[in-house]
């Protein structure tokens, strides 16, 4: 039980924390082994669910597209399996322009504190400027 506790509250908010600290720095290794190969994710843009670290393979290419990215105004709860977050993804692209997108995002884990569903939202209209 000790063990079980371990992965909830703090230990989930620091998981999330490593998480998107990992593919800011373009450690994308790092981020995949954070998520469950079998781990599924829903974009409300495309509203088609998909496998998450095929979702994080695109989002490599986007960031790698990309001069800079940056994780602002975090906000976060933490619950026993699971963190919603909302946060401005700060995006600029190779010709300077700035792109900021306001970002929900819901984590689900498994009981070894690895990612096993991600649900994200956000503005199309907003997203389509990173064209």
């Amino acid at each position: 039980e000790e063990e079980e506790l371990s992965i909830q509250g703090e230990g989930l908010e620091e998981r999330t924390e490593a998480f998107f600290a990992s593919i800011v720095q373009g450690d994308w290794d790092a981020a995949k082994e954070k998520i469950h190969p079998s781990a599924s994710a829903v974009q409300n843009v495309a509203g088609e669910e998909t496998n998450a670290r095929q979702l994080l393979d695109s989002m490599r290419l986007l960031v790698e597209s990309l001069d800079g990215l940056a994780y602002e105004n975090v906000r976060r709860v933490v619950g026993p399996d699971a963190v919603a977050e909302q946060h401005d993804v700060c995006m600029k692209r190779k010709d300077g322009t700035e792109v900021r997108l306001d970002v929900c995002i819901i984590l689900r884990f498994d009981g070894d504190g690895r990612i096993v569903r991600i649900d994200e939202y956000f503005d199309s209209a907003a997203a389509s400027r990173l064209q």
